[in-house]
């Protein structure tokens, strides 16, 4: 079967669509890029690094972003291999690995003081809740945020574990969780802990082992948890929409400690760099492993297709689904087609003029969003670096590049 392709009409749209954007100051600097498992076939970016300064240089393919959440899949990945090597299992209870999580309590309410009232969890948090997010891990719920949405706990990335399950547990003796483990979804600290369990098992920091299993396999050259001063310099500045809608450089204190020396914690779930032109050879990676031709792959096939599997229970995919409205309020995926998988949102029917069925996807806090569509055989990123999450014209954007492209393929 011939590899999807873009006609020379159909990227000239994109390019138009991208450039309007950005001189219309609606959104900062973007970076969009579409691939099939044989090669990339479009990848533009427009504007410049520096929201209001007319004399910034412009961003390139070789600008580096803040992944956040975009970085969850990676961490999946490693996850998957330590479980290809027979090192742990999916149904492995992980306080085997990582005794701060044994014991886990539910939190069933507040008494009158404010102080959580828990019950004994009766079931393990396994290693396989923790890759689809049916841990009871519940960040929002369990542990402060700051105004812009990140939680507290990435400002311990200076510190060392025991401090982050120091911060988890606040009063308590216990991990505390929403829920059950296995009963429900809720997006949290479960790919953190992922990470910390990758470090254990391998021996290696998560930086080193990404390096070695991952980033040097592929070719992947500008990801790190370190910020040195080669990817400083490459870096697309964060910014931020004014309640007015004018779009500002960020003017506040860094969102997270931007200095390399003081990384000692190495967070799964959101505190990578990366080029989004590496992130898209990852996701051709998977693409190839799906259709059986990568040369050298990072996983087996049975993990890859993982990757794509739904996995949550009735009460989980509920609230998945009520999460896509506000996370995407253009996705117009149909009633009941939302689903989780080991690392990726799936949905579960074909979306009007968008992706097919059992396409994987996720995004970064900072409106970063990706997806994987095996059946179609393409993969996109679309990225920027703007605050707050969620932004509405990122998502419009997204929903017209995506039909677009998908209007167009041949």
């Amino acid at each position: 079967m011939p590899s999807p392709s873009l006609s020379t009409t159909q990227k000239d749209t994109f390019n138009r669509i991208l450039s309007e954007a950005v001189s219309s100051k609606s959104t900062s600097a973007l970076f969009f890029g579409v691939t099939t498992a044989d090669g990339t076939i479009y990848m533009q970016q427009a504007g410049k690094k520096l929201v209001d300064d007319p004399t910034s240089e412009p961003i390139d393919e070789d600008t580096v972003f803040w992944l956040c959440s975009q970085m969850k899949l990676i961490t999946t990945i490693a996850a998957l291999q330590l479980v290809e090597q027979g090192k742990i299992g999916l149904d492995t209870p992980v306080e085997t690995v990582m005794p701060e999580l044994a014991n886990p309590v539910v939190i069933t309410g507040k008494d009158e003081a404010g102080n959580p009232l828990t019950t004994p969890a009766k079931n393990k948090i396994t290693f396989g809740q923790l890759l689809n997010h049916t841990s009871g891990l519940d960040g929002a719920a369990l542990t402060k945020s700051r105004e812009n949405g990140i939680p507290d706990m990435y400002l311990l990335s200076d510190k060392d574990v025991s401090a982050v399950f120091n911060h988890l547990k606040g009063s308590l003796t216990s991990v505390p969780l929403k829920f059950e483990p296995g009963t429900d979804f809720a997006y949290g600290h479960s790919t953190d802990c992922a990470g910390f369990i990758v470090e254990r098992l391998s021996g290696k920091s998560l930086e080193q082992y990404f390096q070695d299993h991952i980033f040097a396999p592929l070719g992947i050259t500008s990801a790190s948890f370190y910020l040195t001063p080669p990817l400083k310099d490459r870096l697309l500045p964060l910014s931020y929409r004014t309640k007015s809608g004018v779009i500002e450089r960020w003017k506040g204190a860094p969102v997270i400690d931007l200095d390399p020396a003081h990384i000692r914690v190495h967070f799964g779930g959101g505190n990578l760099y990366a080029s989004q032109k590496d992130y898209l050879a990852l996701l051709r990676h998977i693409l190839q492993i799906k259709a059986g031709t990568a040369t050298t792959p990072i996983l087996t096939r049975a993990s890859v297709d993982s990757l794509f599997a739904t996995t949550l229970p009735p009460a989980g995919a509920t609230t998945v689904e009520g999460f896509m409205p506000w996370s995407d309020p253009y996705f117009g995926l149909p009633e009941g087609g939302a689903q989780f998988s080991r690392g990726l949102f799936v949905n579960t029917v074909d979306v009007p003029g968008r992706r097919k069925s059992g396409s994987g996807a996720w995004g970064g806090w900072a409106n970063t969003s990706f997806f994987i569509d095996p059946t179609t055989g393409v993969a996109a990123v679309f990225a920027t670096q703007l605050a707050p999450r969620f932004d509405n014209t990122h998502h419009r954007l997204y929903d017209t590049l995506e039909k677009t492209l998908y209007a167009g393929l041949a």
